[in-house]
């Protein structure tokens, strides 16, 4: 049956979820019919957002088998993403779930392969991949501004919002990695990560993850919850250009540095030596029209569901990444050795 409008369920309204009630509340292909949070408290944080007639319930079970939703929205913590997910699956519902999917990359397989074989739609909220100053990385990367690319690095740090449920690996990590696989069009072939716990948790709180994409191209991400100078970076550095996105930088998100260096043609070469080739140009600041990541991935949702439009953050999609996280894991339990990443 074609849908024209989404009936939405949200569960979880703490954190994150106030954010995604507001951007389907503000859709009008969309109508929120359902809220769901263990907390009574927090069904006044979203009281001025939702309709009059919205049912609030702290059972998600009601809330997924209700005949009066067709979509569930999971913004709860990551753990508790794959029985929701799956049961909501079951039920018949199209699902939109922050990220990461899960914290099992055989479980992200499982909701991937139940959403396709029943025929819904599943999304993970991968917002990044929906801001203009990344969009506009990528026009370069496919443009050949920066030339031969030779490596990506990201910072992604702060001091606070520390997590007791899960790592700051897979808190803030994710998002680095699905922006590198985007913009390389590739999956990492193998990941090396040390790690270490200063607060004392049970889980990491900062990492120096290291990746190897196809063709040589390494990429660096470095998180933490514990550094005091709060970083939003990712670099991309080419033969023929650096480019810079700092997503903190409201003026100027994205910056291409027209310097870089390569190797000299075969006929250059001197007394069987290479010749460096040294470039200098313009420093390029692209106008961007920035709109909030999160409107633009709830717009696409709600267009890969009732459009048929492209769903690029779907469960395949989640799953590569979480493969990857899972990798990272591994070498820090092994001393940063290397794990490899086969094809799946």
């Amino acid at each position: 049956m074609h849908l024209k409008k989404l009936n939405i369920g949200i569960i979880g309204l703490g954190h994150w979820g106030p954010n995604l009630v507001r951007n389907f509340a503000t859709n009008n292909r969309c109508e929120i019919k359902y809220v769901c949070d263990l907390k009574e408290s927090n069904f006044s944080r979203v009281e001025n957002l939702i309709p009059a007639n919205c049912l609030k319930t702290k059972n998600a079970k009601e809330l997924i088998q209700s005949s009066e939703i067709n979509t569930v929205v999971v913004a709860t913590s990551a753990s508790s993403h794959y029985p929701l997910v799956k049961m909501s699956l079951i039920a018949g519902k199209h699902v939109f779930c922050e990220k990461p999917l899960t914290l099992d990359s055989e479980q992200d397989k499982e909701l991937y392969e139940l959403a396709n074989r029943l025929q819904l739609k599943l999304m993970v909220g991968y917002t990044f991949l929906f801001n203009r100053a990344i969009n506009e990385l990528k026009e370069m990367v496919t443009q050949n501004r920066m030339g031969q690319i030779y490596y990506l690095s990201s910072t992604r740090t702060h001091m606070g919002l520390v997590r007791d449920d899960t790592s700051a690996i897979w808190d803030l990590a994710p998002h680095d990695v699905a922006i590198m696989n985007y913009l390389l069009e590739s999956l990492p072939e193998r990941v090396s990560a040390v790690a270490s716990s200063p607060l004392g948790l049970k889980y990491p709180d900062v990492s120096f993850i290291n990746l190897l994409y196809p063709n040589g191209i390494m990429g660096q991400i470095h998180v933490s919850w514990v550094d005091s100078n709060k970083e939003r970076i990712l670099r991309i550095i080419g033969s023929k250009a650096r480019a810079v996105f700092n997503d903190l930088d409201g003026l100027e998100p994205v910056r291409l540095f027209e310097k870089g260096i390569g190797i000299g043609s075969q006929d250059q070469v001197n007394y069987g030596e290479f010749k460096f080739l040294l470039r200098d140009g313009d420093i390029i600041s692209p106008k961007i029209e920035l709109h909030e990541p999160l409107k633009m991935i709830v717009n696409s949702f709600v267009s890969v569901v009732l459009d048929e439009a492209k769903n690029i953050t779907d469960g395949f999609f989640a799953y590569n990444i979480s493969r990857t996280i899972l990798a990272a894991h591994r070498s820090i339990e092994n001393y940063g050795c290397p794990e490899e990443i086969k094809n799946s």
